[in-house]
This record gives structure tokens, C-alpha cells and sequence, in this order.
């Protein structure tokens, strides 16, 4: 056992963004976001822009297409070995990172493969290039075979798309609109934007007609368009961030939301090119581009843009590659414009971006922040075997860069927080003439190395024609739960001119192609009408949840569910990664459209998949309740349905882009009975709850299930019953299973145990017992007591400083908490119904105090059975505080609750090998339903 607290550290919190969600803080500014994005900045995947490019491609392609039938299957057994090389691997825990903390997966390497010394040795002794994040290196035999088939087909779908667009790339007429827009680089930033936009949507215009490859979809009827944004500010749907100011550069959008938005009196062309004559919304937007100007002056690879003549891969190339991959790219030239990666000249003298020197040989085995491509032969793919040559561009550390990231991660922020029915999110950096790829989804940022728009236009171009077939799902829109963006779709009306005719956007005409009628003029309506209200969610489960699932037992006829996603029960989420809970309030119908009288919630989340199914674990929970204690029923929740939603969880990029995807987060979608925050009584009424919950608490323990995350929102109250419940159980472990020591990092930091609140604890070196997770109920009271009057949460400096997600700082000030002279000098702010109990929650802090103490010298000892004589201690100091201050007169059922709760005393030790394999046998049914379904999920 270790004690955190002498040595506290100012190490920043892994995952701020996910636990500030959780905490519940709405009064954070500008700079705390600003801290958290980039932390989540700093955690981010890298890897080429050509991984980003092929996995785009492969969305694009034909359903009906037998090379996209091919992928599929391919990359199905690919991640079904991947999940079986992952599950059970690592000491046989399949339970591997947490809601408050993010997992060090790099640790995370299954058993049995070498060191990575060892293997970037090997690497050298065979010359062969080895990039330590490529999982792949790790996978069978099979799993490597079936690796380098889908990326001939990956590679392949890159080298045809390339040629395919090099006809638009020499268009005399979209050579000119890249010459403008490096020629606006002599200018302000701002001067930038028009010229951008211009290019981009005369682009797509070519592209829409392009002859392309029969294999993939044609032009997505959404008709994205490029859009001037700044200066105009999009407002964030979130509470209390409308004052911070959100200004994309310039946005990507449908057509129909392009002309709502657009200037009056121009055409369309010019008009999208201009600042929007009325404000976009979150909702209107698939993706944000930013600029950073480092320098002023064309960029050295657009000065002959307008002349140059794009070409694709040649035998010079590959000659290239084969002969001078020890050689810096200064000693042959400019590289030619396929190479993967950067195609251009290195950017020099404090400009936008540098370049790692072509690296040696060690240093390319031995560099894992710069991903290789696959290991084909040339004949398999140039672009990728060029790779290897060229070096990636990356940004150079400086404030403007740091700013541009963090601007891009705002916008992410805001795009997947507006509503619970979005997945992901992809934007732009530009510095200077370079641009980066940013992925942003609930496991994190993935960032793709830099190329140059004006010697890689190609590139560039084959980006675009896949964002031009993009589907809303590929956007990250989930149409089930995001009736909003679906709404402003169908309702947009079109931008019109001054003269009343509605000017479409359109590109420039090919001579080839025969001429098309304008539009006949249309009226101009007297004024505009009032928006439509826009739907709720209406969820039909065996349509939007193909895995929906009714628990065991329970004859459910619920049919269809309508969610109203604007009625938030629990804290908004506005964060980028994490789990991002959303509790919100729900109806369900029969199949005839029957009212289902049971009022219901549905909880939107994004689990680990590789955690057991909160679901399951509630049925299990159930039935230990239904054989042992009926009457603790009514304080576990009552589930009516489960299910994932399809195409939501974030494992395939990662493992086509071959980086390390353990821990990949799904959608999941809980229908429970509908409960009240316990914060809705007071006094009396909460002192039973709260400790009812407890009580609850310690019989799950006692079958050996950890709750995993006792916090002032897991803790209900049910009106009907009139009792308290404990609920969230996505973090909950069952201690028969087979798990990792240090890997079940859980918690919300302002009500975890002191012990915890330390690195340590984060990076798994600490493991949590019972004494951890009793010690947050004392915390909650203590909380409760000061803060909440009649439901409503009012200020007290001495707890308001606990609601942080910097675990460093929320341990200092219970540190402080805890001492007598803050005790005295807190107890005239107690709010009026907890008067009565506040004697209690301060002996309890005083006892906890003395526990840690004595946990402190008990530390040196080095006995084993630390954890369990810190358990029974802060039990039995539990049970007598609250039978020496709990008064008969406070709480009528006090000796009735306080007996239950002795009765179901832990044993503090885990199930020995015969219990573990009793339970097993006991739960393997409903355990291995769970299991087959998520093999079938991969």
C-alpha cells in the first residue's frame, strides 16, 4: 500500500476533460479548456496522411463492390484476432482503463511478445525498419498475412484514386485558383480564406464529374461546400460557453446549409468565399479548417504552381527509394509528388513547419513518433515503399502552432458536444502552405503527419473527393440520435440575390459536357417563416439497436422509444474523449404504439468495449440480489433494455491506420427505470438514502462485485419506493474474474479517496480495496451537507475547491478539509436541513483522518494484510460514528438501516480459488450470452 500524501506531484490529470464532465463543474473559463485540450493534444495518435487517405477511401467505396465485400471481411478477422490477442493477454484481464483516467496502453503489450529494445534490435539486424506503435508487429502469423492483403488493397485503392484525380490536379483552370491562393500568401492571413474556398469548391465541382473508378460512390447527395466562417462566431449549445468565442476559418457544410449561410446579392461561387451573411450552427458543420500564418511570402513550392505539370508514381521513384534511403532529400531535390508523407522541400528559417532530417537507419528503427507505412514490395505500392525516403513534415513547437491546435481541438469540442448524436469529429490545420488531419473521437485525437497542399495537390485532391462521398455516418453523425442535424437539413431554406433569384453554387463549366438550363427565377418570399420545431429521437430498437437486448427473464414489449435529448438528468458531457454520459429523459411504446406506463431514462455512453457490458453486470447483480437479499432490489436499478448502435465504435481506424487500438470505445445505449438525484430530499429523507446506498455498497462487496465509482451522481433516489439506489455500474469489476492487478483505474475525483488521488494511482501502481470506495461516501456527506439546500447547490469555498479534475489539487484541499480548525470554521456554513447531521459527517472526517494516519505507519510494516486491516478499520470506525451520532429522533429507521448494514459486512479479502470457480459456474450463462455477442460486434 502506498500513501500519496507526502509526496503530492503536480503531474496534470490524463483525461481533464472527461473527469471536469464528471465532476460536474460548470464554472470553469476559458483557460482551464484551453489546459485540458492540450492535455488531450499532447496524448494524441500520429500517423501518416496516407493512412488517413486509405481508410477514408475504403468508406467511399460501393457497398455492392467485391473489393469492398473483400476489406470487410479481411478487416473483420483482422480485429477479431487483434481483440482475442488483446483479451487475456495482459495477466488475463480483460477490464483495462477507466472513466476518470485514461490507460497507458503503450504498457499494455500482450505477453509473450519481445521487449522493444529487443525488437528494434531485431529490426537492425534484419534492416528492416520497425515502427513501435504499429500494432500489427505484435499480431500471429495470420493476423501479419492478412495485414499486407488488406493493405494491397488499401494501397491500391490510394494509387488508383491518385491517377484518377491528376486530371482535375492539371486543370489550367484549378492550377490558376492554387496560384491565387499562394499568391494571397503575400498577404494577410485573412486574405487566404476566399481563395481557399474558391479553389476547394471549383475542386469538388471537377471531382463530382470526375471519370472515376467504377468502385467507388458517387457524389454524396449532402453536396458539402467550403465556406468563409470567420469572423463570425458560432455559439456553443453548452451552459455558460456562449462567451467564448469559437471562429473557425473557414467550414465545411451541405450545400442547403451553404446557401442558408450565404452572402445576399452574390453569386454563390463568391458568395461562399465571403463571411456568412447569417451564422452557422454546430449543426450545420462536418468539419472546421484553421490557418496559421508563420510567414509571409508565396511558399517556395507554389511559386510555379500554375506551370507545374502533377504526376503519379514512376520507375524513377522506386529507383529513387531503392537507391538513396540513407541520403537527406536535399541531396536529390525536390522528392516526387506521391511520396507519402511530405512531398516537399523541407520548410526552413523559423517558418510554418519543420522536418525531421531523412533519419539513419537506427533512428528509423528505433523512432516511434514517426510511423511507417506497410512493408510492400515496390511493385505493391510506391506511394508506400517512397515513404521510407521522405521524411514527415511536423509542426514546430511554438505558441502559434501550440494555438491552431488547441483552436481545431475547441471546434471538436463544440461539433461533438452539441448533441449526444455525434461520433466523431475530422478538421484542418493549414500553417502556412501545409496541412494536418485531425481526428477527434471519444478515444481520443489521432493527427496525421503534414503535407503541402501546393507541391502534394494530389493528395490534397483525392482528401476531397473522399469528404465529397461521404455519407453523414462517415461524417461521425449518428441519424438515430441526432435529429437536429437532420432537421436543419430538410428545413434550410436557399440563399437568395438581391434580385430574387437563387443562384446556385456551381463550378466552373466543363466545354466537354453539354450546356444545362439556368433555374427559372423564383419568387422572393415576403418574409422568412418561423422554424419548424425540431423532432425528438424516436428509437426504434430492433432497427437503430440491431444488438438490442431485453435482460434475462423480463418479457418486454417495448417497441419503439422517444428520447428527449434536450432534457438532460444528469451533466451535460462537453468533452472530447471519454465515456461523455448522457442521462436523459425517455417514453416507451408497444408495437401498436401503447403507452409503456414505466417512466424511463435512457443513458447514452461510451464504454471500453473490452469492459464487461454494464448491462450484463446489472443482470448479474440482480440475481445475486434475487438469491441472497430480495429486499436489496429495490436499491439496485431496473433495466429495461440495452443495445449498441452500429458503426460507433472507434477500434477500425486505429487498426487500419495500425496503431494501437486496445481499450476502443463503442456507443451504448441503457433503458432504465427513471430515478431522481438523491439530492432531491434532504435532511432525513437523504441521511436514509444515502445510507441505503451504503448498505447496498457493502452487500455487493460482500458477493465480491466492486462498484467501481461511488459519487454524489451514481447515488439515486427512487420517489416510488422512497429509497436510495446505487447506480452506473459501466466501471464495475466482479472479482471471480481474472484481472490485472493496477488496471482498474476508476473514480470521479472530487469524492475518491485520498490514497488515489495521486499519479500512483493513475498509472496502476495502486490498487483499490473497500476502505477506498467507503471512504467516498464520507466525502459525499460531507459535500452534501454543506452544499445542497432543498435540491439546489449553492457555494461554499471550503468543498467548491474539491470539484476539479486535477487530482493534485482536490487531494491538497481534503488534506486540508480534514483538520479540526477547518471542521470548526466550516460549521456555521452548514445548510439548515443537515444541522442535525453534521456532527456525524465531521466525525467521520476526523475518524477517516486518524485511519490514514494509522494506514501511514502500518505502510512501513510492509505487511500483506495492509489493505485488509485498513478495510476493517475504516468499517468498524464507520459503524460506530454513525451509532454515536446518529440520533433515534433524526432518522426514525436508524436502527433498522444500521443493522442491515452490519449484516452485510465485507470480508475485505478476495474469493479464493474454489468461490471464484463457484461463481463462474453460477454466472457463465449470462456471462457467455455477453461474450458471443461481442464477438459478434468485432
Amino acid at each position: 500500500m502506498q500513501n500519496p500524501r507526502p509526496n503530492i506531484i503536480s503531474t496534470p490529470s490524463k483525461n481533464k476533460t472527461g473527469s471536469r464532465s464528471q465532476a460536474g463543474n460548470l464554472e470553469y473559463k476559458q483557460e482551464a479548456i484551453r489546459g485540458d485540450l492540450e492535455a488531450d493534444i499532447r496524448n494524441s495518435t500520429k500517423c501518416d496522411f496516407d493512412a488517413f487517405l486509405k481508410y477514408f477511401l475504403s468508406l467511399v467505396l460501393k457497398d455492392d463492390d467485391p473489393e469492398k465485400r473483400s476489406l470487410n471481411e479481411i478487416q473483420t478477422k483482422i480485429e477479431e484476432l487483434q481483440l482475442k490477442r488483446y483479451e487475456g493477454k495482459l495477466a488475463g484481464n480483460e477490464d483495462t482503463t477507466t472513466g476518470g483516467a485514461s490507460t497507458d496502453i503503450a504498457a499494455a503489450e500482450p505477453v509473450g511478445t519481445p521487449s522493444a529494445a529487443a525488437r528494434a534490435q531485431e529490426g537492425a539486424d534484419d534492416k528492416k525498419p520497425v515502427d513501435l506503435n504499429d500494432d500489427t508487429q505484435f499480431g500471429s502469423e495470420e493476423e501479419k498475412q492478412l495485414v499486407q492483403k488488406r493493405d494491397e488493397i488499401l494501397d491500391k485503392l490510394l494509387n488508383e484514386a491518385l491517377n484518377a484525380v491528376l486530371p482535375v490536379a492539371n486543370n489550367q483552370d484549378v492550377k490558376d485558383m492554387l496560384a491565387s491562393f499562394a499568391h494571397a500568401f503575400t498577404k494577410v492571413e485573412s486574405a487566404r480564406y476566399k481563395p481557399f474556398v474558391l479553389l476547394c469548391n471549383d475542386a469538388l465541382s471537377h471531382l463530382a464529374s470526375l471519370d472515376a473508378k467504377p468502385q467507388f460512390r458517387e457524389k454524396n447527395g449532402l453536396d458539402i461546400r467550403f465556406h468563409r466562417n470567420d469572423p463570425s462566431n458560432i455559439k456553443s449549445h453548452y451552459e455558460g460557453m456562449q462567451e467564448i468565442d469559437r471562429k473557425p476559418d473557414v467550414a465545411i457544410t451541405a450545400l442547403i446549409a451553404a446557401l442558408r449561410a450565404a452572402s445576399q446579392g452574390r453569386e454563390m461561387e463568391e458568395a461562399f468565399g465571403e463571411s456568412p451573411n447569417k451564422s452557422f450552427e454546430w449543426f450545420n458543420i462536418f468539419s472546421c479548417i484553421e490557418f496559421k500564418k508563420f510567414k509571409r511570402g508565396i511558399p517556395e513550392e507554389g511559386k510555379s504552381v500554375a506551370d507545374k505539370i502533377f504526376k503519379t508514381a514512376s520507375s524513377l521513384q522506386v529507383l529513387q527509394h531503392a537507391v538513396l534511403p540513407e541520403m537527406d532529400v536535399d541531396e536529390v531535390g525536390e522528392p516526387p509528388i506521391v511520396a507519402e508523407g511530405s512531398g516537399s522541400k523541407r520548410a526552413r528559417d523559423g517558418g510554418s513547419v519543420v522536418e525531421n532530417p531523412s533519419p539513419s537507419k537506427k533512428s528509423r528503427q528505433l523512432n516511434s513518433e514517426t510511423p511507417m507505412s506497410s512493408n510492400l514490395t515496390p511493385a505493391t505500392s510506391a506511394a508506400a515503399n517512397n515513404s521510407n525516403m521522405q521524411a514527415n513534415v511536423v509542426e514546430k513547437n511554438t505558441q502559434l502552432a501550440i494555438n491552431g491546435r488547441v483552436q481545431c481541438a475547441s471546434y471538436a469540442l463544440e461539433m461533438m458536444s452539441y448533441s449526444a448524436g455525434v461520433h466523431h469529429a475530422i478538421n484542418l490545420l493549414f500553417t502556412d502552405g501545409h496541412v494536418w488531419i485531425w481526428y477527434y473521437d471519444r478515444q481520443g485525437i489521432v493527427q496525421s503527419d503534414g503535407i503541402s497542399i501546393f507541391a502534394d495537390f494530389p493528395r490534397f485532391l483525392v482528401l476531397l473527393f473522399a469528404f465529397q462521398r461521404f455519407d453523414l455516418e462517415d461524417w461521425g453523425i449518428i441519424r438515430c440520435l441526432n435529429p437536429k442535424f437532420l432537421h436543419g437539413l430538410k428545413n434550410q431554406p436557399e440563399a437568395e440575390n438581391k434580385q430574387g433569384q437563387t443562384k446556385r453554387a456551381r463550378g466552373k463549366r466543363d466545354p466537354a459536357k453539354p450546356s444545362e438550363p439556368e433555374p427559372e427565377p423564383e419568387s422572393e418570399p415576403e418574409s422568412e417563416p418561423e422554424p419548424e420545431p425540431v423532432p425528438g429521437v424516436i428509437l426504434n430498437l430492433q432497427q437503430n439497436l440491431p444488438e438490442f437486448w431485453v435482460p434475462d427473464g423480463q418479457d418486454s414489449k417495448l417497441a419503439t422509444v422517444a428520447v428527449d435529448m434536450g432534457k438532460f438528468l444528469s451533466h451535460q458531457p462537453h468533452c472530447l474523449s471519454g465515456r461523455a454520459t448522457s442521462v436523459v429523459s425517455a417514453q416507451g411504446f408497444t408495437q401498436d404504439g401503447t403507452l409503456v406506463p414505466t417512466p424511463m431514462v435512457c443513458k447514452i455512453y461510451h464504454p471500453e468495449v473490452e469492459r464487461r457490458h454494464e448491462g450484463v453486470t446489472l443482470q448479474v447483480v440482480r440475481k445475486i440480489a434475487e438469491a441472497d437479499s430480495r429486499d436489496m432490489l429495490k436499491h439496485l436499478p431496473s433495466m429495461l433494455f440495452y443495445g449498441d448502435v452500429p458503426r460507433c465504435t472507434t477500434g477500425r481506424i486505429r487498426s487500419m491506420i495500425k496503431r494501437r487500438w486496445k481499450g476502443h470505445r463503442t456507443l451504448r445505449i441503457l433503458g432504465l427505470k427513471k430515478l431522481e438525484k438523491i439530492t432531491t430530499v434532504d435532511g432525513a429523507d437523504f441521511i436514509k438514502a444515502w445510507l441505503e446506498t451504503v448498505i447496498c455498497h457493502a452487500f455487493l462487496w460482500k458477493n465480491y462485485v466492486e462498484h467501481g465509482d461511488p459519487s454524489l451522481s451514481n447515488i439515486m433516489y427512487d420517489p416510488e419506493t422512497k429509497c436510495g439506489v446505487l447506480s452506473d455500474f459501466d466501471l464495475s469489476l466482479l472479482q471471480w474474474e481474472t484481472r490485472a492487478i493496477g488496471t482498474d483505474r476508476t473514480g470521479t475525483v472530487p469524492f475518491m479517496a485520498i490514497d488515489l488521488l495521486t499519479q500512483g494511482y493513475w498509472e496502476g501502481k495502486i490498487q483499490r480495496f473497500y476502505h477506498h470506495e467507503l471512504e467516498s461516501f464520507i466525502w459525499i456527506l460531507a459535500y452534501v451537507c454543506l452544499l445542497y439546500d432543498k435540491g439546489i447547490r449553492k457555494k461554499n469555498a471550503a468543498v467548491d475547491a474539491w470539484r476539479t479534475s486535477d487530482y493534485n489539487t482536490c487531494c491538497k484541499n481534503k488534506l486540508h478539509f480534514y483538520t479540526l480548525g477547518v471542521l470548526k470554521a466550516v460549521k456555521d456554513k452548514v445548510q439548515a436541513s443537515y444541522k442535525a447531521y453534521w456532527p456525524l459527517a465531521v466525525e467521520l472526517c476526523i475518524n477517516l483522518r486518524v485511519c490514514h494516519l494509522q494506514n501511514d505507519v502500518r505502510e512501513y510494516s510492509s505487511s500483506d494484510d495492509d489493505p485488509r486491516q485498513a478495510s476493517e478499520q475504516l468499517w468498524t470506525t464507520f459503524i460506530t460514528s454513525l451509532r454515536s451520532k446518529l440520533e433515534h429522533n433524526n432518522i426514525p429507521d436508524r436502527d433498522d438501516l444500521l443493522e442491515r448494514l452490519e449484516a452485510q459486512k465485507p470480508s475485505f479479502e478476495r474469493p479464493d480459488e474454489a468461490t471464484q470457480m463457484k461463481l463462474r459456474d453460477q454466472y457463465s450463462t449470462i456471462i457467455a450470452h455477453d461474450q458471443g455477442r461481442s464477438e459478434s460486434r468485432q
